[in-house]
C-alpha cells in the first residue's frame, strides 16, 4: 500500500478515536506533532496506566479478564477501594504499566534514529520491524508491575500497593518526558515540551 494512503487512513482513525475520547488526552498533541512529520505516522499509544482487573478463571486468561478500574494518572486508596467494592471475582489484581508508542517510519534511518533516542530515554525494549515497504517503530519500557488483591484488603496494604503503582506509573512518564526532550533536541518536536503535562 502507498505511504500517503496508509498515513491518511491512520490519521482518520486517530481523529475518529479522539472524537470518541478513546485517545489519551495527554498524548494527543504529541501524536499530532509526530504525525505532522512527512515520514512518520502513529498507530497506537498509551501514556501509561493503572488498572484493577478481575477474572473468575485465572489472571492469565485474557478472555475472562475484566478491567474494573482504569486511569492514566496517579491513583488513590479510596479509588481502588471503590473499584474493589464492585468486584465479584475469584482473582483480583492491580497493575501499573509504562507508556508505549507504535508508529510507522517511511525510511529505515529515521526509524533507527527514533529507536536510538527511545533507548537513551529508558525505553530499552524499543525496536524496528520491517512491514511491507516501511518500518514499524515499537517504543516500550518495562512491561508492568502487578499486585494480587483479595477484595477486602486493609487500607495499610492498599496504601503500599497504591504507592508502588503510582511510583511505577510516574517513572514511565519521566521516561516519556525524557524521550520528548531528546526528540526536541533532535529538532523533531520543536516547542512541544512547553505544553506537555505529566
Amino acid at each position: 500500500m502507498r505511504w500517503d494512503l496508509m498515513k491518511a487512513r491512520a490519521l482518520e482513525r486517530l481523529r475518529s478515536e479522539a472524537a470518541l475520547g478513546m485517545v489519551d488526552g495527554e498524548l494527543l498533541e504529541l501524536l499530532n506533532l509526530i504525525n505532522s512529520h512527512q515520514g512518520l505516522f502513529t498507530t497506537s499509544s498509551c501514556s501509561g496506566r493503572i488498572t484493577v482487573a478481575c477474572s473468575d478463571i485465572s489472571p492469565d486468561d485474557k478472555r475472562s479478564t475484566r478491567i474494573i478500574y482504569k486511569t492514566h494518572r496517579t491513583t488513590s486508596v479510596p479509588a481502588i477501594e471503590n473499584a474493589l467494592r464492585e468486584a465479584k471475582c475469584k482473582h483480583l489484581w492491580a497493575k501499573s504499566s509504562h507508556p508505549l508508542l507504535d508508529l510507522f517510519a517511511k525510511e529505515l534511518d529515521l526509524a533507527w534514529d527514533i529507536v536510538d533516542l527511545a533507548k537513551k530515554a529508558g525505553f530499552k525494549y524499543s525496536g524496528v520491524q520491517r512491514s511491507g515497504s516501511y518500518y514499524r517503530v515499537i517504543i516500550r519500557s518495562n512491561e508492568n508491575i502487578q499486585f494480587p488483591l483479595n477484595g477486602d484488603d486493609d487500607s495499610k496494604k492498599l496504601a503500599k500497593v497504591v504507592s508502588e503503582l503510582n511510583k511505577f506509573l510516574l517513572e514511565g512518564k519521566v521516561r516519556l518526558a525524557r524521550l520528548l526532550s531528546l526528540l526536541d533536541e533532535d529538532g523533531l518536536l520543536d516547542d512541544y515540551l512547553e505544553n506537555f503535562l505529566i
